[in-house]
């Protein structure tokens, strides 16, 4: 949705930006995108689900301070925030919980990139840069590249772009989507 626009069902592009800058209010949408559609959560649930990831742990195993923490910062500024931009449906005097339409034509994808990792990115650039090199020692008959053939080789550039493109497409699906199975994307190992 362009800014100036007058529809307020869904958030605007540096609106969503600024409520997923916020890693209590991701939290929230990814637990309320893993349940059923129209289906409430109440507060009490939500933030003891938030407050569990944030610190780590089971939701069993929290403290009243910490389950606290997050209940108030939910009630009294998260919540009132995203029910103003649209994205949630939040009734606070019944401290019930429900995702609005408004959020359901926008899938939030987060590529977390562990220190040891490579964004995908990166990866496709190094890939096709691999294969521009290939593709010149194989023009340019250079002795160990020469021994297999040009089609040879095609093949197997295609094959490695074909299984890197699947990875890719599972890994962005199942694995940096809010509201997947199990902690948000940004928890996970």
């Amino acid at each position: 949705m362009e800014s100036g626009a007058t529809d307020t069902t869904e958030p605007g592009r540096d609106e969503l930006f600024e409520l997923l800058s916020n890693r209590r209010r991701r939290f929230v949408l990814h637990r309320l995108k893993q349940m059923e559609e129209g289906e409430t959560v109440e507060l009490s649930e939500l933030s003891r689900q938030v407050a569990a990831w944030e610190n780590g742990t089971d939701p069993e195993a929290l403290s009243y301070a910490d389950r606290k923490n997050v209940h108030t910062s939910l009630y009294q500024f998260h919540l009132p925030k995203l029910d103003d931009a649209d994205v949630v449906d939040y009734d606070q005097r019944a401290g019930e919980v429900r995702l609005t339409d408004g959020v359901d034509e926008v899938d939030i994808y987060l590529e977390t990139v562990d220190e040891r990792d490579i964004p995908w990115g990166l990866y496709f650039l190094s890939l096709s840069g691999g294969a521009a090199l290939l593709a010149t020692a194989v023009k340019l008959h250079l002795p160990l590249v020469s021994a297999v053939s040009a089609a040879e080789w095609t093949l197997f550039i295609v094959v490695v772009f074909l299984v890197s493109s699947a990875a890719f497409a599972y890994h962005s699906r199942y694995g940096m989507r809010l509201g997947t199975e199990g902690p948000p994307p940004e928890l996970r190992d």
